[in-house]
């Protein structure tokens, strides 16, 4: 979708950040994106932590963005400590004409001055939101149609979380399972900064054992392919605790498989229950496989496999978001 006029927009671009990689991540797809349709020029602004010196300074000043020659100026970034920051710059400058304020992921309080909010829809369970909101499944993450390599595999994994506990032991025997049963696969296993440091140990002296798995620290060079990785295996066993992770894996093909990391009897029942719920959503309508280990009173682990729906088209959340914005940029200009 273009401009009224078939032309391209020239828009500058404000984006208020926190240090989240979660949320940078979905603001990048965002913006890169809309970049197809339009010609951006992006200044970076860092947000602190809220307190009320920092909403006592503003970032930007009215000049500042005024002096541009542009169609169009986006305030736009997800978190906390970013919100507070684009309504106080687009009260600042209310007398710019062709400012749009967008709120990736639903903010806690004066939602109703944002231009748009940009929110999964477990924010929103109910049917009835506000006319300021766009909801989407999950989370943001780049769409990807690469056919998926024959044999190649990707286990990504998390750690504790104020949604999940993660139980290092019930991980390893399903990594062991998974290079177990899938002998002809090769596996590449990315671990994150939440992952256990014994969890580690345990997947590096599996290498005596197995063959068929590279494993790749987050801090080495070669974990810049994990994007490329992910985009290319056929089968992906991911951790439920990153929700962003889940719905990455959802946004390439082939087959996503959600591994158990709690015991049954043990899982977390305190804080939100947003992600736990979303996760289960997925489970139950079959968009994600399962794996998942049980005890018996004998003792003996016994593993199963719940497969995914076949033939399920990858997730285009990032696609439908950024129409709806460019639908909103072209009614500006």
């Amino acid at each position: 979708m273009f401009a009224k006029n078939g032309e391209k927009v020239f828009m500058h671009v404000y984006w208020f950040q926190d240090l989240k990689i979660g949320h940078l991540n979905q603001v990048q797809v965002l913006l890169d994106e809309l970049s197809k349709e339009n010609e951006l020029v992006i200044t970076k602004i860092y947000c602190p932590e809220r307190s009320i010196f920092n909403w006592l300074k503003s970032f930007l000043s009215n000049d500042s963005i005024q002096s541009q020659q542009d169609d169009l100026t986006l305030l736009v970034g997800a978190g906390h400590s970013a919100y507070p920051q684009i309504l106080k710059t687009q009260k600042a400058l209310k007398q710019t004409s062709n400012l749009l304020s967008v709120a990736v992921l639903k903010p806690s309080f004066n939602s109703n001055d944002f231009d748009l909010i940009c929110a999964p829809e477990h924010d929103y369970p109910s049917n009835k939101k506000p006319n300021n909101v766009h909801i989407f499944k999950g989370s943001l993450a780049k769409t990807s149609l690469i056919e998926p390599t024959a044999n190649k595999g990707i286990i990504g994994l998390g750690g504790s979380s104020k949604h999940y506990d993660f139980d290092n032991e019930l991980v390893s025997k399903q990594i062991e399972y998974v290079l177990t049963t899938h002998p002809h696969h090769h596996f590449y296993i990315y671990n994150s900064r939440r992952t256990p440091s014994s969890l580690n140990q345990a997947i590096k002296k599996m290498s005596k054992e197995f063959q068929n798995f590279t494993f790749i620290e987050m801090e080495s060079p070669e974990a810049k392919s994990f994007q490329e990785d992910l985009q290319t295996a056929e089968l992906k066993f991911v951790t439920p605790d990153s929700s962003n992770l889940v719905f990455e894996a959802l946004s390439c093909k082939g087959k996503t498989y959600v591994m158990q990391i709690e015991r049954l009897v043990r899982s977390k029942t305190s804080g939100s229950k947003k992600i736990r719920n979303a996760i289960n959503a997925l489970v139950a309508d079959h968009r994600v496989g399962t794996l998942t280990i049980n005890t018996p009173t004998q003792g003996l682990k016994v593993h199963a496999m719940e497969h995914p729906v076949a033939g399920l088209e990858p997730l285009a959340e990032v696609e439908k978001t950024a129409y709806v914005i460019q639908g909103l940029i072209n009614n500006k200009i």
